[in-house]
């Protein structure tokens, strides 16, 4: 250990450190780390290259909006940190190496030291001076086999950059792993870099060694058991006597992890002894067990509380397939909880308290004559409610065929029949408003039971790293839907959506993110009713476009943006000579405001994300968005800006958002409910604002703006 006391003692001498008290204390508490000089790297970087730290917030609700950090001393919020008198010399040679290695090779750094009594501040003093830049670049070996201007474009460094050799190692990364997924498995790149005297330009030199280009030889399958060789084999993206590739590699063991009749997969090489032109690959798989039971519970704002079990037979009759049942059931507590949190979009009509179900079989053949194809199909009844808007039933089927075109892209095409009606008292507003029909008897006729059966085709390309919390990449699905008599459907359409978004690291804690939807649908005239009632072109309220909610935009209510009707019960009129002067003289908050949705939609959200501990995010966004009656519509768009918090729990993230809804007075239909069940459209449109109408305070005003979500997941 003499060495080492010698260096940091050779250290403390080399950086000037000075006490700016002149006294010693025993372990004194480090309360703040600064950073001086600095402008190439950020206090944050700076930080994550030394250990010794500062005192800190045990986590970010303790300052808010728990503010136990800022207003106690109490121990239980924070995370204490010492000083380490050996510690904090060697984080003066850190800094330096970490100035060296990204071009700064004459950077200094000092560092000033303040006691009082047993607390302590250290100073980093940075000088960076000027760095040292790349002047020329070259690329030498497998000229034949590298495309010069990919290679060049690919590469993260280029000429007139800092002489960074973090980034250097990566260029390096960059061109093996090109030469490796050709099959040239030996690759290797050196690095090599001149720096003439009393200059700052380097010349850098990446010289390729490929080695000999490698065949796949034997492929062995171990552990297969039930499942059997020929699954595993159509899983696998590459043969015997196949160029070597290791995106291909790559792939067959994500195929493999993804099929659910096995448990453990992986893919191991063997080089063999007698040649260097061929590898062995060694494929391990472990099956699943025959059964599992899944169970699992949530909250969500439309749906109150939910719960959700299924039974799933792996390996059902062999070659992987998979046999499921599932049951769900939500608006748990609904009724008892009365629009209280976490149930505040569940509407306060009986009818959309009522229990909702789903049923559902399932069967999955995930190698359906094609290791990169999928079969799939289904039978269930449920009961959904959209509150507000509809409660369905339905009883029906799917059945859909998947092909993998490449590893990040998909093609889906399926038969979705199903019968459907709705439950009474829910979707005559839909009706009776977008439609016209507005007599019990006609929507007793138009909620009967009715076949809707589209054919769709789903098209996704994701390119994301994580498919719950993306930090990076992209991802687009175009999803077409037809519905007529060929499908056998009494509802008939056309209908198309686009959904994509992009993801951006901005640095070590912070995500950036867009996405963006828009979609629309061109009803087909028919006829779906009995008799004589006749009318145009009507939609099924669950294919209409909708926007506002936790995965919408967040500054509305559930589906609230776009067309609404405002609604009132014929004893809310009480004590007016009509429904006329009703209107003109009650406060906004009589009415129940109810979604129409629009026959077109565009919305989005740009988001940016702050991770705040290890379970603990923040967000900050502004989500924008209009849906219209039809394209020719010309309602400007809308803009919400919020922010919210998350938790990183098993089931996914736990999200809480609030967002602000900007908007002022709207014109609305209205109409009314009467006793003997019939509606009554008022000839006039009302003024709406449910913000400003009482001249409120602007605490008060900024208090109804804002709207709470919270649910489980990302918003996109």
């Amino acid at each position: 250990m003499a060495w080492r006391a010698i260096a940091v003692g050779v250290a403390l001498i080399a950086t000037g450190s000075r006490d700016a008290a002149g006294q010693t204390f025993a372990d004194p508490e480090v309360v703040d780390i600064a950073f001086e000089g600095n402008s190439a790297f950020s206090d944050g970087d700076l930080e994550d290259a030394i250990l010794t730290a500062a005192t800190r917030c045990r986590t970010f609700l303790f300052v808010f909006p728990f503010p136990l950090c800022p207003l106690t001393d109490w121990g239980v919020a924070h995370i204490r940190e010492y000083l380490d008198e050996g510690e904090l010399p060697l984080d003066v040679l850190r800094l330096r190496l970490y100035y060296r290695q990204r071009g700064f090779r004459s950077a200094t750094v000092d560092t000033t030291v303040t006691r009082v009594e047993d607390r302590v501040r250290i100073q980093f003093d940075v000088v960076e001076g000027e760095p040292t830049r790349i002047r020329t670049l070259e690329v030498s070996g497998a000229e034949d086999l590298l495309d010069s201007a990919a290679v060049s474009q690919d590469l993260p460094i280029t000429v007139g950059d800092r002489l960074d050799l973090v980034t250097l190692g990566d260029a390096e990364r960059r061109l093996a792993e090109r030469l490796r997924k050709d099959g040239y498995v030996q690759a290797q790149v050196l690095r090599e870099y001149f720096i003439p005297t009393d200059t700052r330009q380097a010349d850098v030199i990446l010289r390729v060694v490929e080695g000999p280009r490698v065949r796949v030889g034997e492929v062995r399958i171990v552990g297969s058991g039930e499942v059997g060789d020929g699954v595993i084999s159509e899983l696998l993206r590459f043969r015997s006597g196949d160029w070597f590739q290791e995106d291909r590699i790559v792939e067959s063991q994500r195929s493999l992890y993804g099929l659910q009749a096995l448990r453990w997969a992986n893919i191991a090489s063997e080089p063999r002894a007698d040649t260097d032109t061929l590898i062995d690959l060694r494929v391990e798989v472990a099956p699943a067990p025959k059964r599992s039971i899944q169970a699992g519970a949530g909250l969500q704002t439309d749906e109150c509380v939910q719960a959700q079990a299924s039974l799933t037979y792996r390996n059902f009759l062999g070659d992987a397939r998979i046999l499921r049942f599932t049951g769900r059931i939500s608006n748990l507590l609904a009724s008892e909880l009365q629009g209280e949190f976490p149930c505040t979009d569940v509407s306060a009509n009986p009818v959309y308290q009522e229990l909702n179900y789903l049923l559902e079989v399932g069967f999955e053949q995930p190698v359906f004559s094609d290791g990169r194809n999928n079969l799939r199909a289904s039978v269930f009844g449920e009961r959904e409610t959209v509150p507000d808007l509809y409660v369905r039933n339905a009883v029906g089927g799917q059945i859909s065929f998947s092909r993998r075109l490449q590893r990040t892209m998909q093609l889906t095409l399926g038969y979705q029949p199903a019968l459907t009606s709705f439950a009474e008292e829910s979707a005559d507003i839909y009706f009776c408003v977008n439609y016209g029909v507005c007599d019990p008897e006609d929507i007793e006729v138009l909620t009967d039971a009715r076949w809707l059966s589209p054919i769709t085709g789903l098209w996704t390309f994701d390119r994301t790293d994580n498919p719950f919390a993306a930090t990076r990449g992209w991802y687009l699905a175009v999803e077409l839907e037809q519905a007529g008599d060929l499908t056998l459907s009494d509802y008939q359409y056309t209908r198309g959506t686009i959904d994509g978004a992009a993801f951006q690291r901005l640095s070590p804690t912070i995500v950036g993110g867009v996405h963006l939807r828009t979609g629309g649908i061109l009803p087909y005239s028919g006829n779906i009713f009995e008799g004589d009632i006749t009318t145009d072109a009507i939609v099924h309220p669950q294919k209409r476009f909708f926007a506002g909610g936790p995965q919408s935009v967040r500054g509305f209510g559930l589906n609230l943006l776009g067309p609404t009707v405002l609604v009132l019960e014929e004893d809310d009129c009480e004590g007016f000579a009509t429904f006329e002067e009703c209107v003109q003289n009650i406060p906004p908050t009589t009415y129940n405001e109810r979604p129409l949705g629009g026959n077109a939609v565009f919305e989005g959200s740009v988001e940016a994300r702050f991770q705040a501990g290890r379970r603990w995010s923040i967000a900050a966004f502004v989500d924008f968005g209009q849906v219209w009656e039809t394209v020719d519509d010309r309602a400007a768009l809308v803009a919400t800006p919020g922010a919210g918090v998350r938790f990183r729990s098993p089931v996914g993230p736990l999200r809480l958002d609030v967002g602000y809804n900007p908007t002022g007075t709207k014109l609305k239909d209205v109409v009314v409910l009467l006793d003997d069940g019939s509606i009554q459209e008022v000839p006039f449109p009302v003024p709406y604002d449910p913000f400003t109408y009482d001249n409120p305070s602007a605490l008060t005003e900024l208090w109804r703006r804002l709207r709470l979500q919270f649910s489980i997941g990302e918003a996109f």
